[in-house]
């Protein structure tokens, strides 16, 4: 892909209900998935030098808002070992995704387009070709290996050319497709381009995957981790691209309904079993705690292999804190603001304003990075992805968005942030333009102008007395605007 027209594997459609099941292997406590993939290098794969290419680790998490952890300002959920890695990195407070909706997000992460450009600009309308050139394409160039354990969301299961796979990762399981990736107890997952079996239960057969288990035992989340943990132990002596996409701390949309834990499925409540809330309140906080666990977990793994010091660790998440209204129906914005997810900032997930764009950004580099370091420069995941790139000793891919911030980062070099910004949100007639103090949320052909400097909660409209700035920021939304009619079948 992305080197001058080699055809893309050609792959058949996994059956959905592979004859493997994954109770066949068992080490203590943790479930194995058929055979596991080895990620060795190939003969014809480009040596790398460890020494200077760090192992590069992105932790994504899903749907986590930006007050929703202790390093900016939570209480009631307890997340040490996400505040020990703010302590010990940079924190980004201005941060924010290239989208207010999880595809979108992604597809800027991993092209370094905005989502004017990317193929996606919204949920499941589009999906990567084979001449879209990847950041896990660009990594394996210099001798990375590469792996996805997650949630995609890039493809259309019609559409092999546009699975992860085929798209730069040596090795993948997980979620090809985000529906499927809200059932966290379900009946098959994907390894690489083959589909293997849980011991869940999940009465309905949804086509894609989504539903809601009647028999729980193997929890996604954590059989994604245990692959993942595995593929840094298969790749310690060489760098490695870690895409850890979990799908905590999301709802289980097609599950939420009437359930008492409002679709927060989670094995545990741990510490929050006994406080005084909803089981739905105390399920997303046991969510949460165990996404934060997960990252310990991995921090401890990396020091026991004596690779902790040569592996940058990027914290984030894919957009804004949940827009769901209630524990299941919809009807308010309780769960929104259970723990202050979008602190001062408007609205939520799905929306434009910063509520719905702005993440928790944490980036540790021993060595690198200054321990406790802030920066409030606006970056979004255009500018990881060419930041990522430069880390890797790889040049910009021509005519991306996204510009490196690695100078800010190592606190070193001068660099150049684009001078603006650009999100568009088609299914929910939005668009918005950042550039310096002044944002402009076009919602249903109404602007909105404000300046977030004085006003960063976007409450006071400046359209009607400053006229001038509103009609520069139009321009550029109109400029930037370059998406393309999407294909009509999926």
């Amino acid at each position: 892909m992305g080197d001058g027209g080699a055809p893309p594997p050609r792959y058949s459609l996994a059956k959905q209900h592979d004859s493997a099941h994954l109770s066949d292997m068992r080490i203590p406590g943790v479930v194995l998935l058929l055979a596991l993939v080895s990620c060795v290098a190939s003969p014809n794969r480009p040596r790398a030098n460890s020494a200077s290419q760090p192992n590069i680790v992105v932790l994504l998490a899903d749907d986590l808002g930006i007050g929703e952890i202790g390093a900016w300002g939570q209480r009631d959920i307890a997340t040490p070992n996400i505040d020990q890695l703010a302590r010990d990195g940079m924190r980004f407070t201005e941060f924010r995704s290239s989208a207010a909706v999880c595809g979108p997000a992604r597809c800027s992460l991993m092209t370094g387009f905005h989502n004017g450009r990317c193929r996606l600009d919204d949920n499941d309308v589009d999906y990567l070709r084979p001449d879209d050139v990847t950041l896990p394409e660009q990594l394996k160039r210099r001798g990375y290996a590469t792996g996805l354990f997650g949630k995609w969301g890039l493809s259309w299961d019609s559409k092999p050319e546009s699975w992860p796979n085929a798209q730069g990762f040596d090795a993948f399981f997980g979620y090809r497709d985000q529906v499927h990736a809200h059932n966290f107890y379900p009946e098959w997952l994907l390894n690489g381009v083959d589909s293997v079996r849980t011991r869940n239960v999940v009465p309905g057969g949804h086509p894609r995957g989504a539903g809601r288990a009647t028999t729980r035992l193997d929890y996604a989340p954590t059989l994604m981790r245990d692959r993942a943990f595995h593929f840094v132990r298969a790749n310690r002596e060489r760098p490695f691209f870690l895409f850890w996409a979990t799908n905590l701390p999301h709802i289980n949309n097609e599950g939420s309904r009437g359930s008492a834990d409002g679709g927060y499925e989670v094995p545990s409540m741990g510490q929050y079993a006994n406080r005084p809330w909803p089981e739905s309140k105390r399920s997303y906080a046991a969510q949460v705690g165990l996404l934060d666990s997960h990252l310990g977990e991995l921090r401890s793994l990396l020091d026991s292999l004596r690779i902790a010091d040569r592996t940058l660790i990027v914290f984030l998440s894919d957009n804004g804190a949940t827009f769901l209204r209630r524990d299941n129906d919809g009807n308010s914005d309780i769960v929104g603001r259970w723990f202050n997810g979008t602190q001062m900032y408007r609205g939520f997930k799905g929306d434009l304003f910063d509520g719905g764009l702005r993440v928790p950004g944490i980036m540790h580099w021993p060595g690198r990075t200054r321990g406790g370091a802030y920066s409030a420069a606006p970056v979004d995941f255009t500018d990881l992805h060419a930041t990522l790139l430069q880390v890797a000793g790889l040049p910009p891919t021509a005519g991306i968005d996204g510009r490196s911030f690695l100078p800010l980062l190592t606190g070193s070099g001068s660099f150049g942030l684009r001078p603006y910004q650009v999100w568009y949100s088609p299914d929910r007639n939005q668009a918005a333009v950042l550039e310096g103090r002044f944002k402009a949320v076009w919602m249903s052909d109404t602007a909105r102008l404000f300046d977030v400097r004085e006003d960063p909660g976007e409450q006071r409209d400046l359209a009607a007395t400053r006229p001038s700035v509103l009609a520069r920021l139009d321009s550029l939304r109109r400029v930037e605007d370059r998406r393309v009619i999407h294909p009509k079948e999926r």
